[in-house]
């Protein structure tokens, strides 16, 4: 079976997409009670939800935001804390990548959390500053990147 990358539907999925992100990206870092699984923006219109699966299991979760001037936005990147450091990350990055290029995108942003920067910038990540708008809330101490991505 292996890794795929599944755009987030089916209730199911909906509930590991949540928990993963509650737990890694909230509760990890001290953030209790904020989460929020109806946040409205969510699903708006070009925002694309991800849970990356391997044999089946959720392990990680993105959205994938896309926007109209040809440019994506990697957002909320978590991989389970039982399963960082095994490469599930570098996997989740080439499969958001490959849809982020079927959908016409040439560069994509990120605000990395400043722990995450040495594994972007090992990965072809470069700091730019995109939008300082974004470095509020839970993006505060983030760390705005870009990388290009070639058209296949």
């Amino acid at each position: 079976m292996g890794y795929e990358l599944v755009e987030v539907t089916d209730p199911a999925d909906w509930d590991a997409y949540h928990a993963i992100r509650r737990q890694e990206l909230f509760e990890a870092r001290g953030r209790f009670g904020i989460y929020d699984p109806n946040y409205p923006g969510e699903r708006l219109p070009g925002m694309h939800p991800y849970l990356l699966k391997l044999d089946g299991r959720p392990l990680g979760t993105t959205r994938l935001d896309i926007r109209e001037d040809g440019t994506a936005i990697f957002r909320l990147v978590a991989i389970t804390a039982s399963e960082q450091g095994r490469g599930h990350g570098r996997v989740l990055s080439r499969l958001v990548e490959e849809r982020a290029r079927a959908f016409g995108a040439q560069m994509l942003f990120v605000n990395a959390a400043d722990t995450a920067v040495g594994y972007y910038e090992a990965t072809g990540w470069r700091r730019h500053i995109w939008d300082e708008r974004e470095l509020v809330g839970i993006a505060s101490s983030c760390i705005q990147m870009c990388k290009p991505i070639a058209q296949a």
